[in-house]
């Protein structure tokens, strides 16, 4: 176990104002506890995310040099549990981790790892030969994340703000349907099915969608408003209807979140979802989308990855469960989130370090694709 300070603070920091001096939250916090008690916590917490079995004091004492005998250890753990630092599931077992011990963990102690070079080589690799366009890269983000954590991973695009256009196609379906392309300088494609006039022909709508891509290309797909299209609606068509159609289309396009996964059936080879039951209500709530999507659409002013940890208040199917998100940005707007849901008993210190060595991968893909249009 590495050593550490008593107040090294790594993650969800805030301070508040008081006689005019600031103080840290997470810094009064540790104050609770003093040296001795968050290396026996720490040590508690790194053992139990390997074993998945309650702990002892003499397995501490055995395993972790901490200068005291396992009588002293005993006796701090029963006070940690008295703090509601840790648990004992079981009278005669030794102590888990409660939610209030992993918060302090992450907060206070914690360090991120540092990726290493297999996961690195993994990572661009696989990235590398799946990333054509920006649909594939995050499919493919979550996909590679969840083989190396092991646990759910998802991708959550914020509608591609920072998306701008690169052309508007349109392509025959049937006498009256056209499907209208738009399509982002991000590689990513949105396609709509436009109801078109009897009377109007493809290679007309055609005309149409140049004169829009002549006017919008290049322009943040998320800034093209009924009242930037109104200023030269004159100059591009004379039917009305023809044009407002495509403008609902095209103010449509990318506005949608998007969520990929990946991985839900690692957490079955986890001790914590062996239970049939758990593991259905978790799945059951995987499956609606929305519902994943607000679950993981908070706003976070956080630059580096943000841990979420469950309780009795959290939707019961994560109650037993963490989140560790982080927000990816391109030209300082949010494109979206990298996410890892596992249970609580998760490697906190190597997920933070890949989802911040993941994010900035992903963005630098992002700007290759934003050069090459």
């Amino acid at each position: 176990m590495t050593k550490k300070n008593k107040h090294v603070i790594f993650y969800t920091v805030v301070s508040t104002q008081n006689n005019g001096v600031l103080i840290n939250r997470n810094e009064v916090k540790s104050m609770e506890l003093d040296e001795r008690k968050q290396k026996i916590l720490e040590a508690v917490i790194q053992d139990y995310i390997t074993s998945a079995e309650p702990v002892g004091s003499r397995t501490i004492a055995r395993k972790y040099d901490l200068g005291v005998s396992a009588a002293t250890i005993r006796n701090e753990m029963f006070d940690l549990e008295t703090m509601g630092y840790l648990e004992q599931p079981h009278t005669s077992a030794g102590r888990t981790p409660s939610a209030k011990g992993y918060r302090f963990y992450v907060d206070c102690l914690l360090q991120p790892s540092k990726v290493t070079k297999d996961d690195k080589r993994l990572v661009q690799t696989w990235l590398g030969d799946r990333a054509d366009n920006a649909d594939q890269l995050f499919r493919s983000t979550a996909q590679v994340l969840a083989k190396i954590t092991h646990n759910v991973s998802f991708v959550v695009t914020s509608g591609q703000s920072g998306a701008r256009l690169k052309y508007v196609r349109f392509l025959p379906l049937d006498d009256r349907r056209a499907i209208m392309l738009v399509v982002s300088d991000t590689g990513q494609v949105e396609d709509s099915i436009y109801a078109k006039p009897a009377h109007v022909e493809i290679d007309e709508l055609n005309v149409l969608a140049q004169k829009l891509t002549e006017r919008l290309a290049g322009m943040q797909l998320s800034k093209i408003t009924t009242q930037v299209l109104e200023r030269f609606r004159n100059d591009i068509v004379d039917d009305i209807d023809l044009y407002k159609a495509a403008f609902r289309n095209l103010q449509r396009a990318f506005r949608k979140q998007d969520l990929y996964q990946g991985g839900a059936t690692e957490l079955l080879n986890t001790p914590e979802f062996r239970d049939m039951d758990k593991a259905r209500s978790l799945f059951s709530m995987l499956e609606e989308r929305e519902r994943v999507i607000h679950l993981l659409g908070k706003e976070t002013e956080e630059k580096n990855p943000v841990v979420r940890i469950g309780d009795a208040r959290t939707p019961a199917p994560l109650n037993d469960c963490s989140i560790i998100e982080a927000t990816f940005r391109q030209r300082d707007e949010v494109v979206g989130k990298i996410a890892v849901l596992g249970p609580t008993r998760m490697e906190y210190a190597k997920i933070i370090g890949l989802l911040d060595f993941m994010k900035e991968h992903v963005v630098q893909i992002l700007s290759y694709h934003h050069e090459d249009t």
